[in-house]
């Protein structure tokens, strides 16, 4: 399989870029995944300490129970989607397991090298903040649509009045004698032509 398509794999899975905060005890970690185009990294840090795991297409094959890629990569997402990790610290190693009961994965982190946790802080540091900033600006746009929505809905309601004080309005009465055509004027007697008197 070409780079292209562990990279492409890896891309539909949607596991590139998760990030979730684990609370073990009193420690907190953050968990999170990277894409580098040839491999699918997974870092966890307390803020200080890293331990990282690189895993190329033989390695993503080997942790695979089934050997199908896409079956541990729907796992993975599924772990960080639902919450479902911990973290277990022994010495310079992590174990990262995602999932529970019979279909848990677990993932051996190592230690970084004082030179490699500068670069994976900053790396988690940058991608947090894009995360960040994409989620304002989804929700800025939101926001947006919902006002545009909630102003067509209300001129639309402007043009048919339903108010109470017109649809529940009091019928008047017609009062006796008045014009049906012109309620303002009285009616006019019916003329009855000119009486001759008889001789």
């Amino acid at each position: 399989m070409a780079d292209t398509d562990i990279n492409q794999i890896i891309s539909e899975a949607k596991v590139d870029n998760l990030f979730k905060v684990v609370v073990n005890g009193r420690q907190k970690y953050i968990c999170s995944t990277r894409n580098n185009g040839k491999s699918l990294v997974f870092q966890v840090t307390d803020g200080v300490d890293v331990w990282l795991l690189d895993l190329d297409e033989d390695g993503l094959k080997a942790h695979s129970e089934t050997g199908s890629i896409a079956v541990f990569l729907l796992k993975i997402h599924n772990g960080f989607l639902t919450g479902e990790i911990s973290i277990g610290r022994i010495g310079t190693k992590v174990t990262l397991s995602l999932g529970k009961d019979s279909s848990v994965i677990n993932l051996e982190l190592y230690e970084a090298m004082a030179a490699e946790k500068k670069n994976e802080l900053q790396s988690l540091l940058y991608m947090m903040a894009e995360d960040l900033a994409k989620v304002k600006s989804e929700l800025s746009l939101a926001k947006e649509q919902l006002l545009n929505t909630q102003k067509s809905s209300n001129s639309g309601l402007g043009l048919v009045d339903l108010s109470p004080k017109k649809t529940a309005g009091r019928t008047k009465v017609k009062k006796v004698g008045m014009s049906a055509v012109n309620p303002f004027s009285r009616k006019r007697k019916a003329a009855t032509g000119v009486v001759f008197e008889e001789k």
